[in-house]
């Protein structure tokens, strides 16, 4: 905030995964753990703060790679940084943990070898540290249910922000992918074990 009480914010350049298509090591093992650590980092920097409250921690609750600016480290793009705060909150660890796995895994229909889904949440997990891995999954199918539903009542309450991603097919897209990890649950929580 500036002396006025205006809030100011900085550009931070890079890359940010916004389109479909991106480059090969935005999606990598490697990036996955820089992005697992580097929620690990931010979550320690705020745990038991007053920003933090009654919590564990504060969330970002909206991780995904078209909120993460990439630049090249050792010859290739990882992540450095995450933009979007605006949906910032106390929270749970887990829960950004979950949105993690959610987005940047692409969980769903999409998804061709769930086996290779279920390594890559190890994966992150692992580079968290994340010790409550057994509610990893249902933390999943949690965001993706609360997601649906919000656009849902959005859109009802006439949000013309959420009546568009429900016209443009969001809410069944949400849906599939919920379902698609409700069907494989066991298989991804095998691989957490």
């Amino acid at each position: 905030m500036d002396e006025k009480g205006r809030e100011v914010l900085s550009y931070l350049a890079g890359h940010v995964a916004w389109e479909p298509r991106q480059p090969a090591a935005v999606s990598s093992d490697e990036s996955l753990v820089a992005v697992a650590r580097l929620v690990r980092e931010f979550h320690d920097l705020t745990a038991c703060t007053p920003l933090a409250g009654d919590h564990e921690v504060v969330c970002h609750n909206d991780l995904s790679p078209k909120n993460t600016v990439y630049r090249p480290v050792s010859g290739a793009l990882r992540p450095v940084a995450f933009i979007d705060w605006d949906l910032a909150a106390p929270g749970a660890r887990i829960h950004d943990i979950a949105h993690v796995c959610w987005q940047y895994l692409g969980l769903g229909p999409a998804v061709v070898d769930v086996g290779e889904a279920a390594r890559r949440m190890r994966l992150i997990a692992d580079s968290y540290e994340l010790s409550d891995r057994q509610r990893l999954v249902s933390t999943v199918l949690w965001w993706q249910d609360r997601c649906w539903r919000g656009i849902e009542a959005g859109a009802d309450a006439g949000d013309v922000a959420m009546v568009r991603l429900r016209d443009a097919g969001v809410v069944r897209e949400v849906q599939r992918a919920c379902q698609w990890v409700s069907d494989h649950q066991g298989a991804l929580e095998g691989a957490l074990r």
